[in-house]
């Protein structure tokens, strides 16, 4: 009986994707956990390393390139200069010990660098240049007016409000002859 427990709970668990290796991840939505919001964008914090693999002809560690194949069709983007300097700041992603990290839906690491991001170092922004510099990707949270549950439930109620007016109107017309 533990033994079919234990198989059960470990088919479970792969089917979670716990036991998956984390490049598995690349091509599926990033859970909001991952994630912050930030004035009008979502932020994640896509790589340890810049989107290239490297700078300055240096590469970071086995240098995997930043993907943005999927993640893009998500709305995500590498950030403008204005973007990052009015984005937010390390301590927003969370503390030294728990942050949002989304490197496993961007590259083959699984681990962002809190340290060097603290420190300055992340790509794109004044002074994260160096060749270990973290890599934030953006997406606008702006994706167009969509309508609220009572805005819809308002629209098929005023549907079928001028359908019943017309319907009385072809039903009056008819006894009126």
């Amino acid at each position: 009986m533990n033994i079919k427990l234990a198989a059960l709970a470990a088919l479970a668990l792969g089917a979670a994707g716990v036991s998956a290796p984390a490049s598995a991840a690349i091509n599926a939505p990033i859970p909001s956990a991952n994630y912050i919001s930030f004035g009008a964008n979502d932020w994640a914090w896509a790589s340890p390393c810049p989107p290239s693999g490297g700078a300055n002809g240096t590469t970071c560690g086995t240098g995997p390139v930043l993907d943005l194949g999927y993640q893009s069709t998500q709305g995500w983007r590498l950030p403008t200069g204005a973007e990052l300097a009015a984005g937010p700041s390390v301590a927003d992603f969370g503390t030294a010990s728990s942050f949002a990290c989304a490197s496993a839906w961007f590259t083959t690491y699984s681990h962002c660098d809190y340290g060097d991001a603290q420190g300055g170092a992340i790509f794109g922004a004044a002074g994260g240049g160096n060749w270990y510099a973290e890599t934030w990707v953006v997406r606008s949270t702006d994706w167009g007016a969509v309508p609220e549950p009572a805005t819809w439930a308002m629209m098929i109620v005023g549907f079928g409000l001028v359908g019943g007016a017309v319907r009385r109107r072809r039903t009056s017309a008819a006894f009126a002859v």
